[in-house]
């Protein structure tokens, strides 16, 4: 109405005009407004299939990036977040589902409103906008492409009738069901969490006698061992201004992550002008990168395995099994019923319910699968034993670490992003324009003191699990406060784990390095001593470290005075630290073969003398060209599981090594193999005979070039895979069971590799590769092609300055805007 007001007087005064004034016109008509916009990001892919986003503010940003991602990934973040949401079995169905993971996550993340309160309202507002944004760019990309046109294959989604529109609370709790793996996630521990009944008549014996002992530890050892996948690990190196050719910093990240699914890296730069401008790659549904570099800062990181959790043994009320005893007094132990949605195989909806029993620790658990003498409530001794876990609050916190990080200008700004505490499991390492470098173990570790893991760790259970699992698993005396998690003022308030400055840490011009173990040698001539176990269980202080760990230590002492055959010019730069990241170098083999060929010349036994010429000729790498690197491997993984040191990853016998470990020359021991030892004669012919005959009866040939033997499947296609396994020395480690026809189709390993420098200009130079490539659908041109550039050992220059960006884009710009 108002409007034809405005005309209707606009008519009437051009009538009361003089008609015969020659000088009146028409007033020009004024432009419409320009259209207003809530969100609006530009996307550029370069080559490869890598997107630029730019955005004006950080819901835009994560809206730009949300979309970008869908389309190559939609499916995979979506399936993800199924199982984080706790509806698996609701969604999916109660075959393809998973019950147990649904109401683990029910329990700890309650419902939405519950959920939000607790953790997301918490966070800056950055964080909720970036991820809102995320998920409104991912519900786009759904609701412009169909579900009918989404991608097929493996990790496909299209028409799947489990599909259901994304919330921030969505991302939030896939982000923390992430940080939850090494922990409450872990297959051990949420097993043990579900397998609680609740109070049974069964009385305590008190005791248990020697064999039961012993049977205790071995179980618990073998439950250990199955706790990481070894060759599922990681490498890190920088390298500052006293150790490169031209004076400044150098920095190779080598993840070895899943190629496909959860945990798995995808390429993308995110830009805020002013403000954020970082590239690297993200993890599968997550809105921000967590391995890579800015302008002036590269980052990397690697896999700790410091304890993010404690057990505590609750000594029961023999009156009343859901009490326990605190200091004077009883505490009570409260049920809490979590109820489930199950899709039944008939269509329809059926309800689940499991009970959680929780103390003031945490909930209850059960280690049956540990050892059947943790089984039962009470335990043998009267007890029961509860779970705290140090990354019950980490997971939502980390995207603000994550972007402060990228935010930094230098290490200073990057060391000060790691005082809140957002990375749930892993060693920091990064690298500055200015030269300098740094290695941190600035994670999420429990407040326990050395002192108390003296004290606090008593009775019978306590001491045989530290005992059988090298104090992985760490069991404290639950009835005083004495054996509490400390407070530490820096750390984030109410999460009692300890503060940034507490822990152990590096800052130099020489070197930094990691590779799974812990920060004892994070240069091997500068160790890191004097911390608490808690902090490094694997390869802990003067402990024997793992192959991966010297080969990478080794090659850098090589790099520095050119013996590598890499270069002629010693100390490193780009193309030499990319040479050490592609050698494939089998450490293993270096520190044994010769003795393994010398036990083979001296042996009477015929049926050796194939498997023998075929180490003999072997280069002792794992190219693709090497021809017999299959024996070694299937040799070696034999010998492991016959010698193996536990979850410490190494083979630690005390009759193997013809040189034993010293800690005082931790790189080059043990090494060699005693064979004035019967006992290793006769194991050297055993796993010998092992290795050719898993072969054979799975159709390898003995003498097979390892492109042959190794490779993943695409399209039809079989793309070569350079790289082995990292528990018999290979830096760059691929993950592979031995199948029908070889190593086909590894699921991790080198994964997003990058190595970052920079030159006078503002412009890092980046060189990486995602190894599974970044669409996980096949009708993409991006589904193979980082594969087989890395197959052939090259790298992709990942551009970063906007001039670089257009010379490489690939496509039109999409400027995406609601």
């Amino acid at each position: 109405m108002k409007t034809l007001l405005i005309l209707a007087a606009a008519l009437l005064l051009t009538s009361c005009s003089d008609s015969n004034d020659s000088t009146a016109s028409t007033p020009e008509p004024a432009p419409p407004p320009e259209p207003t916009y809530e969100l609006s990001a530009e996307i550029k892919r370069t080559e490869y299939g890598i997107p630029h986003i730019v955005a004006k503010d950080w819901k835009s940003l994560g809206y730009g990036f949300g979309y970008a991602y869908s389309q190559d990934n939609y499916c995979v973040a979506m399936r993800e977040m199924v199982y984080a949401s706790g509806r698996s079995a609701e969604l999916l169905g109660e075959e393809q589902g998973n019950t147990g993971s649904d109401f683990l996550f029910r329990y700890l993340n309650g419902d939405d409103a519950e959920f939000e309160e607790l953790f997301v309202n918490k966070l800056p507002e950055f964080s909720r906008d970036l991820t809102a944004g995320f998920a409104r760019g991912m519900n786009r990309y759904r609701e412009e492409t169909g579900d009918d046109n989404l991608a097929e294959g493996d990790y496909g989604c299209r028409d799947a009738p489990w599909l259901f529109e994304v919330t921030p609370i969505d991302l939030f709790k896939h982000m923390r069901r992430e940080a939850l793996r090494g922990s409450s996630d872990n297959g051990t521990f949420r097993n043990a969490l579900l397998s609680v009944e609740g109070p049974a008549d069964a009385g305590a014996t008190g005791s248990l006698n020697d064999a039961q002992l012993a049977d205790f530890s071995n179980s618990a050892a073998a439950a250990a061992r199955g706790m990481h996948n070894f060759d599922r690990g990681s490498n890190a190196l920088a390298v500052g201004s006293e150790s490169t050719q031209n004076g400044g910093a150098v920095l190779l990240g080598n993840p070895h992550q899943p190629w496909f699914g959860a945990g798995a890296w995808y390429q993308a730069h995110l830009t805020l002008p002013g403000e954020y401008d970082v590239a690297g790659a993200a993890l599968h549904g997550f809105p921000f990168i967590g391995i890579g570099f800015n302008k002036d800062v590269a980052w990397t990181h690697t896999v700790s395995l410091a304890n993010r959790f404690s057990l505590y043994e609750l000594k029961l009320n023999p009156e009343n099994p859901l009490e326990y005893q605190y200091e004077d007094e009883m505490r009570e132990i409260t049920p809490v019923e979590v109820t489930i949605d199950v899709l039944l195989a008939d269509g329809t909806l059926e309800q689940q319910s499991f009970t959680f029993y929780e103390s003031h620790f945490g909930p209850v658990l059960n280690l049956k699968g540990v050892s059947e003498f943790l089984d039962g409530w009470p335990m043998f001794n009267g007890s029961i034993l509860a779970f705290r876990d140090a990354n019950i609050l980490t997971g939502t916190r980390g995207i603000e670490q994550w972007i402060n990080k990228g935010k930094a200008t230098d290490l200073e700004g990057y060391i000060d992003a790691l005082a809140t505490i957002g990375n749930p499991v892993f060693h920091e390492i990064a690298a500055d324009r200015g030269g300098e470098v740094f290695y941190g173990e600035l994670s999420a570790i429990p407040y326990i003191t050395q002192e108390q893991l003296d004290t606090c760790v008593n009775g019978i259970v306590g001491p045989l699990l530290a005992d059988a699992t090298t104090n992985v698993i760490i069991s404290l005396d639950g009835s005083t406060s004495a054996c509490e998690w400390g407070e530490d003022p820096e750390a984030p308030e109410g999460s009692n784990l300890y503060g940034a400055s507490q822990l152990p840490q590096l800052r130099t011009r020489d070197y930094v390095g990691n590779s799974n173990n812990s920060y004892w040698l994070s240069n091997a001539q500068q160790p890191i001593e004097g911390f608490p176990t808690i902090m490094g269980p694997v390869g802990y202080e003067g402990q024997q470290q793992f192959l991966r760990t010297r080969i990478g230590h080794l090659m850098v002492e090589e790099r520095k005075a050119a013996s590598d055959g890499l270069s002629e010019t010693p100390l490193f730069d780009l193309e030499t630290i990319k040479g050490l990241m592609y050698a494939n170098r089998v450490y293993g083999a270096e520190v044994t073969l010769d003795d393994i060929l010398q036990f083979c010349a001296s042996s009477e036994i015929e049926t050796l003398t194939t498997v023998c010429g075929i180490l003999a000729q072997w280069d002792r790498r794992v190219d693709l060209e090497s021809q017999g690197a299959q024996v070694f491997t299937e040799f070696w993984k034999a010998l492991g599981s016959k010698l193996g040191g536990g979850f410490q990853g190494v083979i630690s016998n005390d009759t193997f090594w013809r040189i034993d470990y010293d800690p005082a020359d931790p790189l080059k021991t043990p090494s060699g193999i005693d064979l004035d030892i019967t006992s290793n004669q006769i194991l050297l012919t055993e796993v010998l005979l092992n290795a050719e005959a898993q072969l054979q009866s799975n159709g390898v040939l003995l003498d097979a070039s390892w492109s042959e033997v190794q490779y993943l499947e695409r399209n039809n296609e079989n793309v070569p895979i350079h790289g082995g396994s990292g528990t018999m020395g290979v830096y760059g480690a691929i993950s592979a069971r031995l199948s029908e026809g070889g190593y086909v189709n590894p699921g991790s390993g080198n994964s997003y590799i990058q190595a970052v420098t920079w030159d006078e200009t503002e412009c890092p130079i980046a060189d990486v590769i995602l190894v599974p490539s970044q669409s996980t659908d096949p009708a993409s041109p991006h589904f193979s092609d980082q594969t087989k550039l890395y197959s052939d050992k090259r790298w992709v220059r990942f551009p970063f300055c906007e001039d670089d960006i257009v010379a490489s884009q690939i496509g039109d710009t999409l400027l995406l805007q609601e």
